[in-house]
């Protein structure tokens, strides 16, 4: 990945491209029984809530720092395999005796469009970025962890995250899912969506009880 002052230079500079919907998110399902954390007693269940990513970290979310701003994340996938397997964690190998255990999670599919997304999967793309699919995939836990502790630099993903976020030119980022070798995430920075050219919204019957737009 190139040094932070090289990706503010690149990033404007790079094209990005339009996606239609829909897409799909696997959702905790006891994340769904109230409003999210920090939401007022009695208030809507968001299903698109982008708070989450931020407070653990993600592959393309910085961790919130004590006293600094976090950046709003909503991890998306262009089909319904890829985000399960993203909260599994694992790959189960085909024919594998070992069942996996994780916890109940509701499948949302997700409409819309958006403007402005960095094509990670683009090979140009990457090369100008000066990383790789490799990278891009490449284990970030035990590195965010390591500059958490002031031992180590902030994960290549997390740091490109963080410039295209700060560049406000990018609104998202289309990757390579490190869990489905031929799945696509999207991660959008919800706080640059804008009305009028962005659309995110549950797909779910008129009335249904999830029911959630963005911007």
């Amino acid at each position: 990945m190139l040094p932070p002052q090289a990706l503010r230079r690149v990033l404007p500079e790079i094209g990005r491209i339009q996606l239609r919907g829909p897409w799909y998110r696997a959702v905790n399902f006891d994340d769904l029984s109230g409003p999210p954390p920090g939401g007022p007693s009695g208030s809507a269940v968001q299903p698109l809530w982008p708070g989450g990513a931020a407070r653990k970290g993600a592959r393309f979310t910085p961790q919130t720092l004590s006293g600094t701003p976090g950046i709003d994340c909503l991890y998306l996938a262009e089909d319904e395999l890829t985000p399960l397997q993203e909260i599994a964690a694992v790959l189960r190998p085909p024919r594998s005796p070992v069942p996996l255990l994780f916890e109940p999670q509701v499948l949302l599919t997700v409409d819309g469009v958006l403007a402005d997304i960095l094509d990670l999967t683009d090979t140009e793309t990457q090369d100008a970025l000066g990383t790789s699919r490799q990278e891009l995939t490449a284990l970030w836990l035990l590195q965010q962890s390591s500059y958490l502790a002031g031992t180590g630099p902030l994960p290549p993903t997390q740091l490109l995250a963080a410039e295209a976020f700060a560049s406000r030119a990018v609104v998202g980022l289309r990757y390579p899912s490190s869990k489905n070798a031929n799945g696509v995430g999207v991660a959008v920075f919800t706080s640059r969506l804008v009305p009028g050219r962005h659309l995110l919204k549950v797909h779910n019957r008129r009335g249904g009880r999830l029911q959630q737009s963005l911007p």
